[in-house]
């Protein structure tokens, strides 16, 4: 279970630059060349290390892979779409409900017993609710933005269900991962040629001057991305998630010790009662 830990604080560290990043350059810029760059990286160390290991994935659990990576990237670029007008309050909502897709299907189709789970499950969703109070503003939902947000809670269920399944077949991470970031990197270049109004004109002199952040964003969101698929192969789909729920949060944390910025005594509750969650479930694993 560490690695869906450091997966979290990895994507809380992700959060910070993706914040301070996007204030300054396009958005499908930011997106395109992390996600080259983490595709790059991932077919590198596949070649060096776990070549003979494409060799004997089968077809079938290829295609499975790719399916997944496909989910993954169609729910990313919902929850960006939905983003632009929506807040991360409403995305917070919509986190849980994704919790409950996967705990829906794990228990019926599965027969994983949730009930496993009940106590650190609610200390988690408790202190994940009082972030979401927190930050709760009187913005309601467009017709739009609940179709989005809904797509994007399916969308995100389907494809962690998928690479779970994959992933018990004793496929190596890196591969569910570098099929993921290239199905990401390809998605944005159709999307951009599609529609290139996307990306100013302006956009792409901008290139040279987010090299810097994106290296650094690329290292930083490879290795969330590794160690998450590290975590839910060890695991399962109900834990990544509830445990994915720790990194708004975290994200706060960090703000207030590399930023400055301001913290409040409900995200301090929502922090401890999170971490509390985490540790039941690690003692019901154990």
């Amino acid at each position: 279970m560490i690695f869906l830990i450091l997966s979290s604080v990895f994507y809380a560290l992700n959060n910070l630059l993706w914040k301070r990043t996007l204030s300054k350059f396009n958005l499908w810029i930011v997106i395109g060349s992390r996600s080259f760059l983490t595709s790059v990286t991932g077919i590198s160390i596949i070649l060096l290390f776990y070549f003979d290991a494409i060799q004997i994935i089968h077809s079938v659990t290829f295609i499975s892979i790719i399916c997944a990576s496909i989910l993954g990237a169609l729910g990313l670029i919902c929850m960006i779409l939905a983003l632009k007008k929506g807040s991360l309050a409403q995305l917070g909502v919509f986190n849980l409900i994704i919790v409950f897709f996967i705990a829906s299907y794990l228990y019926f189709f599965e027969n994983i017993l949730v009930q496993n789970y009940t106590i650190a499950s609610l200390l988690i969703i408790v202190g994940f609710g009082s972030y979401v109070f927190q930050t709760q503003n009187n913005n309601r939902y467009s017709f739009r933005q609940l179709v989005l947000f809904s797509m994007m809670s399916f969308f995100f269920a389907g494809s962690s269900l998928l690479h779970w399944y994959n992933l018990k077949q004793a496929i190596p991470a890196i591969i569910s991962v570098t099929i993921q970031e290239l199905v990401v990197f390809l998605s944005v270049v159709v999307l951009v040629l599609s529609k290139p109004s996307l990306v100013p004109q302006k956009g792409y002199f901008h290139f040279k001057k987010i090299v810097i952040p994106i290296v650094l964003m690329s290292v930083i969101i490879f290795a969330a991305v590794w160690t998450g698929f590290l975590g839910l192969q060890y695991t399962n789909p109900l834990i990544s998630a509830l445990i994915s729920l720790v990194t708004p949060i975290l994200t706060i944390l960090f703000g207030v010790l590399f930023y400055k910025d301001k913290w409040s005594y409900f995200s301090l509750l929502a922090l401890l009662l999170i971490i509390s969650g985490v540790y039941l479930i690690n003692l019901e694993i154990a």
